[in-house]
């Protein structure tokens, strides 16, 4: 679920990016090192920087009430990975391969009767099949061999992966202004940093929050703050409003196998 603090994390990242092209272990694109942060700078710290030539460039949420949109995204979505886990069915043996990893279900359907395993994290195709042949030992006689499963009187023997659903849905929308306030050392090296923020950040009308939803970019205004006070501070707010969902998501496992009722009489699917 995206909140304030994942807008304000993203736009960090999107600055970063902006300034050090090459990463941050390279130098950045406008010649002087540049810290950039949420939240307002420490006075201290903020002068120590300025002496030593280093750009600070914080964001905050201006102190601004949020906007509230009408929702137009309040319908329920569902998304389902592609399973990466293969079950392969081969006379009376079952044998699994591919990539295990967590929120998968195997499943296996003999004589038409259903057998599922969830499948963790720490497991491999080998436990896997362990796991299944010991729930399928409790009725009818079953045999493991590394990661294949046979089951010497099967009649029919069905086997598939299914993975379980995301199931996201959009709580609120809302807007708020955040500010990318730029402070440096120099009258030219301010402009140089907010030039180069500002082209960054208004690349795209779009922002990846860390929930996989994007929120929307409108450039809103710039304050210029030269302060004769102190020589060594030159600083430029560029406030931008930022609109995003606030979204609950939530797993709801998969259905492996269904029975499916044809004029009173019941089959598996």
């Amino acid at each position: 679920m995206a909140d304030l603090s994942d807008v304000e994390n993203a736009v960090v990242v999107e600055v970063t990016d902006a300034l050090y092209p090459q990463g941050i272990s390279q130098a950045s694109i406008v010649g002087a090192t540049c810290r950039v942060y949420r939240g307002w700078p420490i006075t201290a710290s903020l002068n120590t920087d300025l002496a030593a030539g280093v750009v600070n460039v914080a964001i905050f949420p201006a102190n601004k009430p949020d906007e509230v949109p009408d929702p137009y995204f309040d319908q329920t979505y569902a998304t389902i990975t592609p399973t990466s886990l293969m079950a392969s069915v081969a006379g009376q043996s079952v044998t699994f391969s591919g990539l295990v990893a967590s929120g998968q279900v195997v499943g296996l359907l003999i004589d038409g009767v259903p057998f599922s395993y969830v499948v963790d994290a720490s497991d491999t195709s080998q436990s896997i099949a362990a796991n299944l042949a010991v729930l399928i030992n409790v009725t009818r006689v079953v045999s493991v061999s590394d990661s294949t499963i046979t089951v010497p009187a099967a009649g029919s023997l069905i086997a598939r992966a299914v993975t379980n659903a995301t199931l996201s849905q959009g709580l609120r929308r809302q807007r708020r202004e955040i500010d990318v306030s730029c402070w440096c050392p120099s009258a030219t090296l301010r402009d140089s940093v907010c030039q180069t923020v500002d082209i960054a950040l208004m690349s795209s009308p779009f922002i990846l929050l860390a929930d996989e939803t994007m929120a929307h970019v409108r450039y809103l205004s710039t304050q210029v703050y030269d302060q004769s006070q102190n020589a060594l501070l030159y600083r430029r707010d560029l406030c931008y409003l930022y609109e995003y969902t606030i979204i609950r998501q939530t797993v709801a496992p998969v259905m492996v196998f269904g029975d499916l009722f044809r004029n009173g009489n019941g089959s598996y699917v």
